[in-house]
């Protein structure tokens, strides 16, 4: 399978890029590369930069945690590459409520919902990411698992 672009990177391509002792680290930090080097065209959201800080700043997520201002130094070093930001809009959050009872999400899931309404509503239709499930059940949302690229 190819990689359709233009595409959303999901919070676990920043992660598993950014640490080289997860299974997929290579795949990831492939797509990364490509995307932060413009050879494909990539969006990212704050929720996206948010998440990752917050995943690679635990010791409970991540074996080998960056500390603040190292986390701090790799958002700003995404936010100076050629991906591009997509906002929430002023019915996203509404939209993503609607789609989390619609699939009757609970908890954290609807950090996924969001995510999905703020892609729909920016017109961006295809998501990277190592968690299948988590958004192929969002109708209009394309999932491609890295691990299926060729």
């Amino acid at each position: 399978m190819k990689i359709d672009s233009p595409f959303l990177l999901d919070t676990n391509i920043l992660i598993y890029a950014a640490d080289s002792e997860f299974e997929f680290h290579f795949k990831a930090k492939e797509i990364r590369d490509n995307a932060t080097n413009g050879k494909i065209e990539a969006y990212i959201t704050p929720q996206v930069l948010a998440e990752f800080y917050s995943t690679i700043t635990s010791s409970k997520r991540v074996n080998n945690p960056l500390t603040p201002e190292l986390a701090k130094t790799e958002v700003e070093n995404y936010l100076s590459t050629p991906l591009k930001m997509i906002f929430i809009k002023e019915n996203t959050v509404k939209r993503a409520v609607e789609l989390a009872v619609r699939h009757r999400l609970t908890g954290a899931k609807i950090f996924d919902a969001l995510l999905a309404a703020t892609m729909l509503d920016n017109r961006i239709y295809t998501i990277c990411t190592f968690n299948d499930s988590d958004f192929s059940k969002f109708t209009g949302i394309k999932v491609i698992n890295p691990t299926a690229i060729t």
